[in-house]
């Protein structure tokens, strides 16, 4: 179900797999119960949307804002996620399963209990991050800034050979 809310929209236990979309502003969207598998994300501005219980899984996002968003409960697993924002989000155990991420920015995010293992992060700036019961493999770490972030609660997973 698509639905306007004062401006925003509600998309809510929608299968669409496989859509595209491309240069929207979906600002404050709420997105809920959705299978968005194999999605293509290019320009799409999710600014403070509100993504509960849906898939994202092999998705493609491109040049995204996902600043100040509440991500909970979600797969991002096997995405790759290209130039993104996610600064200044809530993103509460989210799987990141082996997604492909470069240039990304999650600066002053609480990304408790979230997974990033066998993820590819090239780039990618955590810092000033809750990373409580956060897990990591991700065997070039020295190309994420973790600054000022709580790594001693993280997680790190050598990968073994």
């Amino acid at each position: 179900m698509i639905q306007p809310r004062g401006g925003a929209v509600i998309l809510s236990d929608l299968d669409l797999p496989g859509v595209r979309l491309e240069d929207l502003d979906l600002t404050g969207a709420d997105i809920a119960g959705c299978r968005l598998t194999a999605a293509t994300f290019v320009r799409v501005k999710l600014r403070s949307a509100q993504v509960r219980l849906s898939f994202l899984d092999r998705a493609t996002f491109e040049d995204c804002d996902f600043s100040e968003s509440v991500l909970v409960n979600s797969v991002f697993a096997g995405s790759r996620i290209l130039r993104c924002s996610f600064q200044s989000c809530e993103i509460v155990q989210v799987n990141f399963l082996g997604v492909h991420g470069e240039r990304l920015q999650f600066d002053h995010s609480n990304l408790y209990g979230s997974r990033f293992i066998g993820a590819y992060l090239d780039t990618v700036s955590m810092r000033d991050c809750n990373l409580t019961r956060t897990f990591f493999d991700v065997p070039h770490r020295d190309s994420v800034d973790f600054h000022s972030s709580n790594t001693n609660e993280a997680v790190f997973q050598e990968l073994s050979s």
